[in-house]
């Protein structure tokens, strides 16, 4: 299944009462929604289908789900009212609206929201299959700033069909331009029992004047006003997790081990989280711990099954989950997508990989001030490698950094929670350590890297990735080498984090 490293898409979808025709056809396509920064909003307008809605949903932790109810009286077969509520509720960028039984012929959601990043002020639509008819328009994508100018669905009508059409011929009297695509389909598959009355018929008894103002509207803007209203509540919250302590328990019981804190740590907020992956760290994970404590308001760390006692020894009042999971092989990505996951179930602000052979160099920490900007949203750090001494840092170490200055490295660590992400790489190591690179900001603070301290760590890693990586991604020569160049630590001031060469 292709994948976007973050969709910053809102699907919106109306039950319409068809909550068990839903279920059906969600069970099969759950994994099309379980991708980076999309999120789902179901909206329902018969109280009587709350509870069976939060109880199907909370089967699917691994979606960003948000559930409105929409107490607003409208006609039954125009749900334009359930879709502008759904509208309005959406947080990402971009907004999908799609019915509750349509099916995947293709990846709509892939093919469509990777249309519109190259086509800036446009609208895409795919087209639904009914019968052995194709019905243009069967779903719609575009900025969630075009639904709003537009005052979003037209709540005049009764007949569903030429509302779509209504709302897409109003896009492009504002000036968002159509992207038809007939290979992206849906599929609509009625139950026989239903009747289900033809597009013709339907025309048919709507009234001419009506269709022709339906069809060629004059007014860009339908409804004045396109605020959240009395009738939306939201009834379920992803960003809230009020499952999360079940569901976090039930995920880390098909891990090796697991320990957590104490059940209120699901109750709270927390603006920073680190996440920590170790292996075989018991000299160097209580200093790390320490160092990251100051400046991280939670910790959760995965052990991948040390032989040594990392586990026993990995202790802190905010080291929040700490678990083992079973090691088959070096792969840095599961471990990191385990962190993910694991992370996906706090109410957390922010997240930041650290390694456990990481400190935070205490003169330089700007990490809170980057965090009140609106326009960042993955972060970067630099990186001292510390070289037989901890006073000493290496200058000559290249390593295929694309970002660096007098020796420093820059590394992608601190990302906005945007739900729950995954990384999508192929290889499983070396790679960014954010699961998305969005707004990027290279941040005023530095780590100092213990990993390269001795000559003998520095020969047993070399080793290992000479073992591990199987392709070569890395010149790992370059660990070995004898005649290098180093600077003082204590002579690295700000002037040293201006980016001295981008590749």
């Amino acid at each position: 299944m292709k994948q976007l490293p973050d969709f910053d898409l809102s699907i919106v979808i109306p039950l319409c009462g068809r909550l068990d025709e839903f279920k059906r056809v969600f069970s099969s396509e759950s994994n099309y929604y379980e991708r980076n920064g999309i999120e789902v909003v179901l909206v329902i307008n018969k109280p009587n289908e709350q509870q069976e809605t939060l109880d199907y949903i909370r089967t699917y932790p691994f979606i960003n789900w948000k559930v409105v109810i929409n107490r607003q009286d409208h006609p039954q077969h125009n749900p334009a009212t359930d879709f502008n509520a759904g509208i309005r509720q959406a947080t990402k960028q971009y907004v999908l609206t799609m019915g509750p039984v349509l099916e995947f012929c293709t990846d709509v959601i892939y093919e469509l929201r990777e249309k519109l990043d190259s086509y800036p002020e446009h609208y895409a639509a795919g087209q639904t299959r009914y019968m052995d008819k194709l019905i243009p328009y069967g779903s719609v994508m575009a900025k969630k700033e075009y639904f709003e100018k537009v005052g979003g669905y037209s709540e005049h009508y009764t007949e569903w069909e030429e509302e779509n059409n209504n709302i897409c011929r109003r896009l492009e009297l504002a000036g968002i331009h159509r992207l038809l695509f007939p290979e992206i389909e849906l599929s609509l598959r009625e139950n026989s029992s239903q009747q289900t009355v033809s597009k013709n018929k339907q025309q048919a008894r709507i009234p001419n004047e009506l269709l022709s103002e339906m069809l060629l509207p004059v007014d860009i803007k339908i409804n004045k006003s396109f605020k959240i209203t009395d009738y939306d509540t939201v009834i379920y919250d992803w960003k809230e997790h009020p499952y999360a302590k079940q569901q976090c328990r039930d995920y880390l019981s098909t891990l090796k081990q697991f320990d957590i804190l104490s059940d209120d740590i699901f109750e709270k907020s927390y603006p920073l989280i680190a996440l920590i992956p170790t292996y075989n760290e018991s000299e160097r994970i209580t200093d790390c711990l320490r160092s990251v404590e100051k400046y991280c308001d939670g910790i959760i760390l995965l052990d991948d099954d040390s032989t040594d006692d990392t586990y026993r020894i990995a202790q802190s009042d905010k080291l929040l989950i700490k678990a083992k999971k079973v090691r088959t092989e070096f792969n840095d990505k599961q471990n990191r997508n385990i962190l993910l996951d694991i992370a996906s179930f706090f109410k957390a602000e922010w997240f930041i990989f650290i390694d456990a052979d990481e400190r935070f160099d205490d003169r330089f920490v700007d990490l809170r001030e980057v965090m009140k900007r609106d326009d960042v949203d993955t972060v970067g750090v630099w990186i001292a490698n510390l070289w037989n001494n901890e006073k000493v840092y290496r200058v000559n170490i290249g390593m295929s950094n694309f970002i660096f200055n007098q020796g420093l490295w820059v590394r992608w660590r601190m990302f906005r929670n945007q739900g729950r992400m995954k990384y999508i790489v192929t290889n499983k190591l070396h790679f960014k350590s954010v699961p998305y690179l969005s707004k990027p900001y290279i941040s005023q603070t530095l780590i100092l890297h213990y990993g390269y301290l001795t000559q003998k760590i520095r020969k047993k890693k070399y080793l290992m990735y000479k073992t591990e990586d199987k392709n070569n991604i890395i010149n790992y020569n370059e660990i070995l080498d004898i005649n290098n160049k180093y600077e003082k630590v204590e002579n690295i001031t700000v002037d040293f984090f201006k980016i001295d060469f981008i590749l």
